[in-house]
């Protein structure tokens, strides 16, 4: 029987390989200081960073854990795959910028991090990955500094009960906003960031409500903050999405969904504070 995390992290492997020479990340461009920042909204959710010590949750292999080191933080990114690590702390070294990769389960975290953390962030395609967010939950809250601060920015929940490869432009629901544990086994050609690349991409995800983000961070003993859904994404989730001069992704107004732009929440950013005391 196929263990699904175990499936997955040699997937990002075999994607981390890919990605190394995509377009998409243009790593050449990054290293030589022509790629971008982080996007507004991770910028500001966290507040100022400088002097901070910053644990970045899938880092993937580090652009935007080197991009928060350039903010100031003393960075520590983590990620379930050994290529990306390996990766990260290559482009680090090859820019020059001091930061520490960590290979781990990000629901199973070490306990060399914990309360060492003024900042944990994530973003951007994380939580369908995880399996178990009481246990995610909780390692964030251990590696946090008393009055430490969590944010996320990722993909709304609603958004992923659609088919995200329709045949022409339109909403259809094809997964149940309610539902229970088991995975969900999805198998394309090709990777997100070079659907041409000569690959099967099997991927094991898990869809996760807003109730049970928002609840497994208070049960870990988090105060939330503020709570925000937008209509735009950061990624291209379908393939008739447009690209506003901003860099973010909406729905076009077309008749063919209703409301258009307005239809659907696209992503959401969460942030949450350990207690002081």
């Amino acid at each position: 029987m196929t263990d699904p995390r175990r499936a997955n992290r040699d997937l990002w492997n075999a994607w981390t390989r890919i990605n190394l020479q995509s377009d998409f990340y243009d790593v050449e461009a990054f290293a030589t200081g022509r790629g971008r920042d982080l996007d507004a909204i991770c910028l500001a959710g966290p507040g100022d960073v400088r002097g901070k010590a910053l644990l970045h949750l899938q880092c993937h292999f580090g652009m935007d854990s080197i991009r928060w080191a350039r903010h100031g933080a003393t960075v520590t990114g983590v990620d379930f795959s050994e290529e990306a690590i390996a990766a990260a702390r290559a482009l680090a070294t090859r820019m020059g910028v001091p930061a520490t990769f960590i290979h781990a389960d990000v629901c199973d975290l070490p306990a060399q991090l914990d309360g060492r953390f003024d900042v944990v962030f994530t973003s951007h395609g994380v939580l369908s990955w995880l399996p178990d967010l009481e246990r995610w939950a909780g390692g964030v809250a251990r590696c946090l500094v008393p009055g430490g601060v969590f944010f996320i920015v990722d993909a709304h929940p609603m958004l992923l009960c659609f088919d995200d490869r329709p045949a022409e432009p339109g909403l259809r629901l094809l997964y149940p906003y309610f539902r229970g544990p088991e995975p969900i086994r999805e198998e394309h050609p090709g990777c997100y960031s070079a659907p041409e690349a000569p690959i099967t991409s099997v991927e094991h995800v898990w869809l996760h409500r807003l109730s049970s983000i928002i609840g497994s961070l208070a049960r870990a003993g988090l105060r939330v903050e503020s709570f925000e859904e937008y209509p735009f994404l950061g990624w291209k989730f379908f393939p008739w999405m447009q690209q506003g001069a901003d860099g973010w992704w909406r729905l076009p107004d077309d008749a063919r969904i209703p409301t258009g732009a307005g239809s659907l929440p696209l992503m959401f950013s969460l942030k949450a504070t350990r207690s002081p005391a």
